[in-house]
């Protein structure tokens, strides 16, 4: 009896600990995707941009302005129109965040079903010897391995994926923001050219 109640708290421990890990790993991505999609206003913006040493984990709306002011600088020096530069700064930063952040956050939420089903089977398993043996006991504790495993895992699943694109969402407002940033910025700049010209 005892020997039971041990196989399944030392069986039911390591389907937890095994569901426990890729999900940690995936909410600690979540949390960093968070802090880089941070909103941050148009004077914050620009007081930040206005730092000479750009910060370790800065959010991703400054890295998109950081390199928009210098690929704009660049690429209109080389010729290329303002606006394929600012789609690419754009889409740089995209792919940015889902080397970092989204891919990985993926793969950890796309672990948790194979190992609820790991767990499953091996609850099943044991589920089988305790039938041979003719222990209620150890049959209840493979039942609940076999059940709490799966639904561990999908929960852990969901809460990823739901999370990732929850995070997708605010970074598109960021960068939108950016957009918009920018946009007032040419307008300035072409109001001051206009009456340049006039004259």
């Amino acid at each position: 009896m005892a020997f039971d109640v041990l196989l399944t708290t030392l069986v039911s421990l390591a389907a937890l600990a095994a569901v426990a890990f890729p999900l940690l790993r995936g909410l600690a991505l979540c949390l960093e995707a968070r802090a880089a999609t941070q909103h941050l206003g148009a004077s914050e913006l620009r007081r930040r941009l206005e730092q000479r040493s750009p910060a370790r984990d800065e959010p991703l709306a400054l890295v998109m302005l950081r390199t928009l002011a210098r690929s704009l600088a660049e690429g209109t020096a080389a010729g290329h129109p303002r606006e394929f530069v600012v789609d690419a700064t754009r889409q740089y930063v995209v792919n940015e965040y889902d080397t970092h952040f989204s891919r990985p956050i993926s793969m950890y939420a796309n672990l948790l079903p194979p190992i609820g089903f790991i767990g499953t089977t091996t609850g099943l398993l044991v589920l089988f010897v305790s039938m041979h043996t003719a222990d209620a006991s150890l049959e209840l504790g493979a039942l609940a391995i076999a059940l709490t495993s799966s639904i561990f895992a999908l929960i852990g699943f969901s809460a990823l994926e739901g999370l990732k694109i929850r995070l997708y969402g605010r970074l598109l407002a960021c960068l939108d923001e950016v957009m918009a940033l920018e946009r007032a910025s040419e307008q300035r700049g072409r109001s001051r050219d206009r009456p340049a010209r006039a004259s």
